[in-house]
């Protein structure tokens, strides 16, 4: 499949709905931001806590999970001051908390929602998915749909979408454990698909497979945050975030391995998938969408992606299953964006991920829920076209070594070396793998992959290699002499 490179940090001037940038954003609960291209942002809710998934009832009551364990309802133009429900003592490190939701497709007969949520099992973090009922207002009847599965501070995935085969899917991640999405006996780093009761559909690919989870639906993931059917084929599409850039758009296909931690990037293998595009600085991709509704004709049909580190929202025109232009809007106006839906009246609503340790910067009134839509007067969308000028202007090899270590290396050994429970502390006298330059080299270069980490050739040059195994032998060298 063709792979298109995708560069964010750029020196170009932001282009993007001009009123958009030059507005104060988040000044007031229900700021009107006029736009002269035609187009308003209205702010619907502010001073949240990492709104990570926003959904609609068939009543047009919008509901949004925040990170720090509440479902909060905005209905009739407001947001009550009451959350809906509340799971006390979640876990918020870093990434956990509340995550995704859907309703069931019989939602009107059955009044279910689920929701993904971390939860303390003693003093690990753990995933669980639950089904429950809405009603007035509130969640009852909890049913436990998948529980058990290994969480971390980082890379949870959690996305929820039924299929129109009234399948659940829920993404998961590796939990930073890289090699665990291999490993066919857990559920990390896969793409699971059960009823929704939560047993076994007989058609999964491993359901005759003793020696795997017969929910896996494909597996080889790392993190992923967007999964959504197209309408019209009912192609499954995912997007995911990569180590040091490497963030993909896959089409997901049952019982296919999509390479993690073996492969990455651009690189290759038999029997594994390639993503149909690939983003090299990371973007942050989080929910995704296709734009069906009325109020937009110039993005019918188009794959929508919201954006975290790239703080943007992607627009990708495809042909079959081939990604062939991209487009970037709302660059670099409102922070990192991470969910992204179409409103029952065709508008977009999307949310801010602002308070979000360690990337996001907090601003006045962060974290929101917004929504655009048409003003009426001119109904064109201004965005950043990504051309083959622009992928030329950046090359990972200008990051600097600190920026390389902190993103391949300090989620498993830390911000300073000195390790964490799934790396080694590097500060150590004695390094196993590691006691010269060349032998760290060859460890960044080739992995450990028994022990979960992930080889690094083809991700970065050789030269980058090279600074960050100075950059740690430098810190072990003061350490030491301390």
């Amino acid at each position: 499949m063709k792979v298109f490179k995708y560069l964010l940090a750029l020196s170009f001037p932001v282009i993007a709905l001009s009123a958009f940038i030059n507005a104060r954003t988040g000044s007031n609960t229900q700021g009107l931001i006029a736009d002269t291209t035609g187009y308003h942002i209205d702010t619907l809710a502010h001073d949240l806590t990492v709104p990570w998934q926003i959904v609609f009832l068939p009543d047009n009551t919008m509901l949004f999970t925040e990170r720090s364990g509440k479902l909060r309802i905005y209905r009739d133009g407001h947001l009550l001051n009451k959350p809906a429900f509340v799971i006390p003592n979640i876990p918020q490190r870093n990434k956990t908390g509340m995550l995704g939701m859907a309703i069931h497709p019989e939602f009107e007969k059955n009044r279910f929602i689920y929701l993904a949520n971390d939860y303390w099992q003693g003093n690990r973090i753990r995933l669980q998915i639950v089904r429950y009922e809405f009603r007035n207002d509130t969640l009852i009847k909890p049913f436990v749909i998948k529980d058990d599965i290994h969480a971390n501070q980082n890379h949870t995935g959690s996305r929820l979408v039924f299929g129109a085969d009234r399948k659940l899917y829920i993404t998961t991640g590796d939990a930073d454990e890289a090699i665990l999405s291999q490993d066919l006996k857990t559920y990390n780093g896969k793409i699971l698909r059960v009823n929704d009761d939560g047993t076994v559909p007989a058609d999964n690919p491993f359901v005759n497979n003793d020696t795997a989870r017969k929910e896996i639906w494909s597996y080889g993931h790392r993190n992923p945050q967007g999964l959504v059917f197209q309408p019209g084929s009912n192609t499954l599409f995912e997007t995911e975030h990569g180590p040091t850039g490497g963030d993909e758009i896959n089409i997901i296909k049952r019982g296919m391995n999509y390479g993690w931690p073996l492969i990455h990037h651009q690189q290759t293998r038999e029997a594994m998938l390639t993503p149909i595009a690939e983003f090299t600085p990371s973007i942050g991709p989080g929910e995704a969408m296709f734009y069906n509704g009325d109020k937009f004709p110039q993005l019918k049909g188009k794959l929508l992606v919201a954006c975290l580190r790239g703080e943007s929202i992607l627009k990708v025109t495809l042909d079959g299953n081939k990604a062939i232009g991209q487009e970037v809007m709302l660059k670099k106006v409102y922070g990192r964006i991470r969910s992204l839906v179409t409103g029952p009246d065709g508008y977009i609503y999307f949310s801010t991920s602002q308070i979000d340790p360690a990337e996001g910067q907090p601003r006045p009134q962060y974290d929101m829920i917004l929504r655009l839509r048409p003003s009426g007067t001119k109904n064109t969308l201004v965005s950043q076209k990504i051309t083959a000028n622009t992928v030329a202007q950046t090359s990972p090899a200008t990051m600097a070594t600190l920026m390389l270590y902190q993103q391949m290396c300090a989620s498993c050994h830390g911000d300073n070396l000195k390790g964490t429970d799934k790396g080694a502390n590097l500060l150590a006298a004695q390094l196993k793998h590691g006691a010269t330059k060349a032998m760290l080299m060859a460890v960044i270069t080739n992995g450990v992959l028994d022990k979960g980490m992930p080889a690094w050739n083809g991700a970065i040059s050789k030269p980058q290699i090279a600074k960050i195994a100075d950059y740690i032998i430098a810190k072990r060298r003061v350490s030491l002499r301390n």
